[in-house]
C-alpha cells in the first residue's frame, strides 16, 4: 500500500487543481484512426480529421497498451495574485511492477517535491532532491493510471494530475506542421482566439505525445507522454531509511484518576510487521525518552514502574493481517500524572515517526 507521503502532500495543498484551459475538459487518448495516406507528413486539414474525434486520444488505452509508460504535466497560473506552478509525473513499469507517482507544486512562498516509488517489498521516497529508503510488507503493485482514475472519479473535487484534452475543441485550427522522416516526429502549431497550441506526434499512423499551450498571461499547460525503456522505473538502494507515516492522534480523557488515549492508525500508511514499531509514552521535547512503552508485536502489556505508577498498552490488529495496518486499534491507559505524548517508534528505521524529514 502506498507509504502515504505523496497523498498527504496533495492533500495539504489545501485547493483543488485549476485547470488552465478551458479545452483540457477530456480525456488523455490515444488516436484510432489511421490518417489514409496522409500521415506524414499530416496536412492541417488530416490533422482536424484526427482530432474531430472525441474519443482520439484517452490515457487509460495508452495504459493498457503499453506496459512501461509515463505521463508529465506541468501546469503555470495564478491564483489570487500569486504565480502556482503544479508539475505532476505519473509512470508505470509492468514488467518491473513498479510504479511512480511524483508531485511538486510552488503557490507563493508554499512548496512541495516529493516522489514514491512502489510496488515491491522496498519502496523508494523523494522529499526534495533527497531519496529514502522505505518498505511494505504487504506490496500490491496498481497500475497508477486506472488507480487515479478510480480516485478522481470518487472523489472529482480532489487534486489529481490534469490528464485530460478535448481535441474537438481545437479540430477547426489553421495548422503549421513540420517533420522529421528519420525519427517520424511531427510538430503541428495553431493558434485560436486566447492560446497558442503546439502539439508533437510521433511515428505512423501518428500519436500525439506531446502539447503546450499558451494563454496571453502567464498561464501555460504542458503534457508528454514517454513510452518504452526511457519510462523503465528502478529502485536505488543503500538509502537512509524513512519511518513509517504513524503519528498517533493527540486526543485524552481522564475518568476516575485514569488518563487514557486511543486511536486508528490512520489511512494510507505502508503495512508494517509489528515487531518493528513501538508505542510510547514519550517526555521531553528535544531529549525525548521512553517512559514506558511496548513492541506492537506483543499486543497488550502492562507495567509497573518504580513510583509505584502502571501502565498498559495495547494494539488490536483489527484486518488480522498479523501486520501493523490503517484501520487498527490502538490504546493507552495509566494512573500516571507525568505529562507525555504518545508517539511511535520505529525500529527499522532507528527513528520517531513524527521526526521531520
Amino acid at each position: 500500500m502506498r507509504d502515504g507521503l505523496a497523498r498527504k502532500a496533495v492533500k495539504a495543498v489545501g485547493i483543488s487543481l485549476l485547470l488552465l484551459l478551458s479545452i483540457t475538459s477530456g480525456c488523455l487518448e490515444v488516436p484510432l484512426n489511421s490518417c489514409e495516406d496522409d500521415c506524414f507528413p499530416l496536412s492541417s486539414d488530416s490533422l482536424n480529421a484526427i482530432l474531430a474525434f472525441s474519443d482520439s486520444f484517452d490515457v487509460l488505452d495508452l495504459a493498457e497498451s503499453h506496459s512501461q509508460l509515463k505521463v508529465e504535466t506541468t501546469s503555470i497560473t495564478e491564483i489570487g495574485d500569486q504565480r502556482a506552478e503544479i508539475s505532476w509525473s505519473v509512470g508505470k513499469d509492468d514488467s518491473a511492477g513498479l510504479s511512480s507517482v511524483a508531485l511538486r507544486y510552488s503557490i507563493g512562498t508554499a512548496s512541495v517535491d516529493t516522489e514514491v516509488v512502489e510496488g515491491k517489498t522496498t519502496t523508494n521516497v523523494r522529499v526534495g532532491n533527497v531519496w529514502f529508503e522505505g518498505r511494505d510488507a504487504l506490496p500490491e503493485y496498481e497500475d497508477p493510471f486506472f488507480e487515479i482514475a478510480k480516485l478522481a472519479s470518487e472523489n472529482p473535487d480532489g487534486l489529481w494530475p490534469p490528464f485530460a484534452f478535448d481535441t474537438t475543441e481545437i479540430s477547426n485550427l489553421d495548422w503549421t506542421i513540420t517533420g522529421d522522416v528519420l525519427s517520424q516526429e511531427q510538430v503541428a502549431t495553431g493558434s485560436n482566439s486566447t492560446h497558442t497550441i503546439i502539439l508533437v506526434l510521433s511515428g505512423a499512423p501518428p500519436m500525439i505525445t506531446g502539447i503546450e499551450m499558451y494563454g496571453g498571461d502567464i498561464s501555460q499547460f504542458s503534457l508528454s507522454v514517454t513510452l518504452g525503456a526511457d519510462a523503465a522505473i528502478t529502485l536505488k538502494g543503500e538509502l537512509r531509511r524513512q519511518p513509517i507515516q504513524f503519528i498517533p492522534e493527540a486526543n485524552s480523557w481522564q475518568a476516575d484518576d485514569i488518563r487514557t488515549w486511543s486511536g486508528w492508525v490512520p489511512e494510507g500508511i505502508s503495512e508494517v510487521h509489528p515487531s518493528e514499531l513501538s508505542l510510547n509514552a514519550r517526555i521531553g521535547d528535544e531529549d525525548m525518552i521512553s517512559l514506558a512503552s511496548m513492541i506492537f508485536e506483543d499486543r497488550q502489556t502492562n507495567m509497573t514502574l518504580t513510583d509505584g505508577t502502571w501502565w498498559n498498552f495495547s494494539w488490536v490488529d483489527y484486518r488480522n493481517d498479523e501486520l501493523v495496518s490503517s484501520g487498527d486499534y490502538w490504546e493507552v491507559r495509566t494512573n500516571s500524572t507525568a505529562e507525555v505524548t504518545i508517539a511511535v517508534y520505529d525500529l527499522w528505521a532507528d527513528s520517531w515517526t513524527d521526526d521531520y524529514l
